[in-house]
């Protein structure tokens, strides 16, 4: 069956869809917790404003994201510390400990 315009897979040789760029997705890593929520209300904000192309939409969700994933793992590692702190029975903290698992 022959293709037809627009009839491509996304993702496609044809039509490639926009990524995030490597110096985005590594400034994502490096972001705290409150700072990537923060990046994703931005997005929402953009997203939610009808302003951007729909390039412009993919992209911005596509960092919203790849954001709330980053978020969710800060969070997982979070979680984990406080089991073991429970489990151990401390109810002190040292916060170089938290700092130095990240």
């Amino acid at each position: 069956m022959p293709k037809t315009k627009g009839s491509s897979p996304p993702g496609s040789d044809q039509n490639p869809l926009p990524a995030l760029s490597p110096e985005d997705q590594q400034a994502i890593e490096k972001m705290s917790f409150e700072a990537a929520m923060a990046a994703v209300e931005k997005e929402s904000t953009r997203l939610e404003s009808g302003q951007l192309s729909l390039a412009e939409s993919l992209v911005a969700y596509q960092r919203g994201t790849a954001l709330l994933a980053h978020a969710q793992s800060l969070l997982d590692q979070v979680v984990e510390q406080i089991e073991v702190i429970d489990a151990q029975g401390r109810s002190e903290v040292n916060r170089s400990e938290i700092e130095s698992s990240r």
